[in-house]
């Protein structure tokens, strides 16, 4: 019954095996593990954080768009990572239009960052995915004229420069750099010479400091962080509180002063939650984060490099600048190295927009994981059955249709020269004739080669 079975489906048990464990192994543990941690370790910090002048308010919300956001995850991890590559240009032109509605009908927050629907959605958020969905399927359908100036450079201004434009007219400078992070490095991977690179950064770097000077608030930032270091006396009151958190914590929870400094600091369970972390497990607590975003960056850089295709590895490359880059400013932020941004810690701190837009940009990187693993338990599903008869041809990094013409012209070629090669060694043999104790061995070989069949 099972022989019946196997040749009708043309099926073997080793086949349906193959399958089974390519489903199963199509989920990335080591990925899911790292965000599970950044959620649960996010949810005690937040709770710790805004406890004494809060109660359990913020964590409440915090565990609904937690939930929310493995919603969100899971779907944009069951959604095929090439869906984007189509819907990448609609995707831009929805969030440019969030960005312009939020400079006409939207609403400031702390003299920056303005949001749209009474503080709740803030559409720069949105343009961090964006970004990264758009540049990588611009940059995979351009990678061959990357290095030029009219195809190549001009258009990646235009766009970038579009982008960060409309955001810093929000005054939401952090977003700003965190968005030409991604778009450079996706830009600079994808083919683009460092020369252009250089060159983006001379035009943007003074621009993008004109323009905090012009914004007033942004300037008073750094000359308060300035303060902090080289002249307490004149230091904001918001960071001298923050830094005598940071002197005060030491790990002792139960020790009511610590929790008064917590309650002096606004926004320590957004803005600042990492200092929260080294105020409650100063050693420990910081290694381990820091940890878990080095982890994630080099395991969503592991995901890039085994893509199935080169839009998959830009979008990956692009995840990872995003996440580690903000990481890195919040982190810098909340020990005073840098003035203060804004910035949410990626997957911790409270916020709705910021943690949906993380939990939407690491479902791209499990559905991008996903079909490098079936592909992979596809190839070794016919290897058990049939044998791998397919060609080991590199994946193209560049030149899309055009390259797989010249590799098939290619391969053309190669046929044609082999076929010559052997019409003419036969000729030749034709020519010379052969001996008969040659043609009696080559009888008795054909011969054991039947019986053995």
């Amino acid at each position: 019954m099972s022989a019946e079975l196997t040749g009708r489906t043309g099926e073997t048990p080793q086949r349906r095996r193959g399958a089974t464990q390519a489903v199963a192994s199509s989920v990335d543990i080591q990925l899911i593990a790292i965000i599970a941690t950044f959620l649960l370790l996010g949810l005690v910090m937040v709770l710790s954080a805004s406890y004494a002048l809060a109660g359990t308010y913020y964590f409440v919300r915090q565990a609904l768009w937690v939930a929310l956001g493995v919603v969100v995850c899971a779907i944009m991890a069951l959604i095929p990572h090439r869906f984007w590559q189509q819907m990448a240009l609609p995707f831009m032109l929805v969030s440019i239009a969030l960005l312009v509605a939020v400079l006409v009908i939207g609403e400031e927050t702390f003299g920056a960052g303005r949001t749209l629907f009474g503080g709740r959605f803030q559409p720069s958020e949105v343009a961090k995915l964006a970004v990264v969905i758009y540049v990588a399927a611009w940059v995979a359908a351009h990678s061959k004229r990357m290095n030029s100036l009219t195809d190549g450079l001009l258009p990646f201004l235009f766009i970038m420069g579009l982008v960060a434009g409309l955001i810093m007219a929000e005054k939401s400078f952090s977003v700003t750099i965190i968005v030409l992070a991604i778009g450079l490095t996706i830009f600079f991977v994808g083919g683009g010479h460092p020369g252009q690179l250089f060159l983006l950064l001379l035009i943007g770097t003074p621009v993008l400091l004109f323009a905090m000077y012009e914004a007033g608030y942004a300037w008073d930032r750094i000359t308060g962080w300035y303060n902090i270091w080289f002249n307490p006396s004149r230091a904001p009151e918001q960071l001298l509180r923050l830094t005598a958190m940071l002197r005060e914590g030491r790990g002792s929870i139960a020790d009511p002063t610590i929790w008064q400094a917590k309650a002096s600091v606004p926004g320590l369970w957004s803005d600042y939650l990492f200092a929260n972390i080294g105020a409650d497990l100063p050693v420990i607590g910081t290694f381990l984060v820091v940890a878990l975003y080095a982890a994630f960056g080099y395991r969503a850089l592991g995901v890039a490099l085994n893509a199935p295709d080169w839009f998959g590895s830009l979008m990956g490359v692009g995840v990872t600048a995003w996440i580690t880059v903000q990481a890195a400013i919040h982190i810098g932020t909340s020990l005073t190295l840098i003035p203060p941004t804004g910035q949410p810690l990626p997957f911790m701190s409270y916020g709705g927009s910021s943690l949906l837009s993380s939990m939407a940009a690491a479902g791209l990187l499990l559905s991008i994981s996903r079909a490098a693993t079936e592909k992979k338990a596809t190839h070794a599903h016919f290897a058990v059955g049939w044998g791998d008869w397919r060609p080991r041809l590199p994946r193209p990094r560049s030149g899309g249709r055009a390259a797989s013409r010249g590799q098939d012209r290619g391969a053309r070629s190669a046929s044609r020269g082999r076929s010559a090669v052997r019409k003419q060694t036969g000729r030749a043999t034709r020519g010379r004739g052969s001996s008969p104790t040659t043609r009696r061995n080559t009888a008795s070989a054909s011969r054991a080669r039947r019986a053995r069949r």
